[in-house]
């Protein structure tokens, strides 16, 4: 799909067409054409903080992707404008998904984590926990990230080209 998955999905379908914000959790309910409640389950469960179900919506799928959810922004204030976050089945479908999806993006550092695209971790034992990517598209700051251990890959977008104050956001609720 990507220029950056189609730049977040139209800015994630224009914010959920305006719709208000209400932080909790739901369940999701299957269309044939967004992926199956169980898939869809699965990746709302690696959502970044403060988005849910009542803050995103199955998007219709395309090629390896088992479950896409569109998010607008954040209910942090200082979160992202939109989020797209994708469930793939496999690591090598994962890693074609992140190349692709970085595609177009001008990379830069991701804050103290050094060159993009790298890796990022997690824990106190320091295992590499999947890739990451920094930088902006269509001037915006960007940041797209795997879970390898999850077959999920996530982007976030800025309302603006702060790709630092973007990074510190997600290093703390990503």
């Amino acid at each position: 799909m990507s220029p950056l998955t189609k730049a977040l999905r139209a800015a994630s379908a224009a914010a959920l067409m305006g719709a208000s914000v209400i932080v909790g959790t739901a369940t999701a309910t299957a269309d044939p054409g967004t992926g199956s409640s169980a898939d869809i389950n699965t990746l709302a469960a690696n959502l970044s903080k403060g988005y849910g179900l009542n803050t995103c919506q199955p998007a219709p799928l395309s090629g390896p992707i088992l479950a896409e959810l569109d998010c607008g922004q954040s209910p942090d204030p200082n979160g992202p404008a939109a989020g797209v976050y994708q469930l793939y089945s496999n690591g090598s479908d994962l890693a074609a998904a992140f190349t692709g999806g970085i595609n177009g993006v001008s990379l830069s550092p991701c804050g103290d984590n050094g060159q993009s695209p790298g890796t990022w971790h997690t824990g106190s034992t320091g295992a590499t926990a999947g890739q990451v990517a920094c930088g902006t598209y269509k001037n915006a700051a960007v940041i797209t990230w795997t879970t390898d251990a999850k077959n999920v890959l996530s982007h976030i977008r800025a309302s603006n080209t702060d790709v630092n104050a973007l990074y510190q956001w997600w290093r703390t609720n990503g």
